[in-house]
């Protein structure tokens, strides 16, 4: 019985081992970062200029990474890069209107700081900062070795 926990405990630390040597690095493709307006924020007088209209209302993604404008909103609304008193906007991306429900996707290819705001609602401005991409570290994975586990069984015998 005895020989039968001991078995037990070194399957247990054997497999937390190999957990705890896997990388959460290992499993990453590129940065991803989904940008959505606040709720009630296409509303004038929302307060969201405040505190800001998107959530999160500064983003980080790296160069190749996914920026997934996603509307949870009740409203239609826009992401457009550049701010509503530029005469050119929407250079490095512009959703076109997006109704509650849909989204679109950007992959950036230029390191910068994007600001965007929302065409229907200009007071919605945001800003995108896309970095280089950091180098991914080699990914090192242990081998956990198993040593045989012996079982010796006593068997009694009467004494004659």
């Amino acid at each position: 019985m005895k020989t039968k926990a001991i078995s037990s405990i070194f399957l247990l630390f054997t497999i937390a081992a190999g957990i705890i040597s896997m990388s959460p690095a290992s499993f990453a493709d590129h940065s991803e970062v989904t940008i959505t307006p606040v709720p009630g924020s296409g509303f004038p007088d929302s307060g969201c200029e405040v505190d800001g209209c998107y959530n999160p209302n500064t983003a980080t993604v790296d160069v190749g990474g996914v920026v997934i404008f996603s509307n949870t909103d009740t409203t239609s609304h826009t992401f457009s890069s550049g701010v509503p008193s530029d005469d050119i906007i929407g250079t490095e991306f512009n959703t076109g209107i997006l109704e509650p429900g849909d989204s679109y996707e950007w992959i950036p290819e230029n390191i910068g700081e994007f600001a965007y705001f929302d065409m229907i609602h200009p007071w919605m401005q945001g800003t995108i900062i896309v970095q280089e991409a950091a180098a991914e570290e080699p990914v090192v994975v242990e081998e956990v070795v198993e040593e045989p586990v012996v079982v010796e069984e006593v068997v009694e015998e009467p004494v004659v």
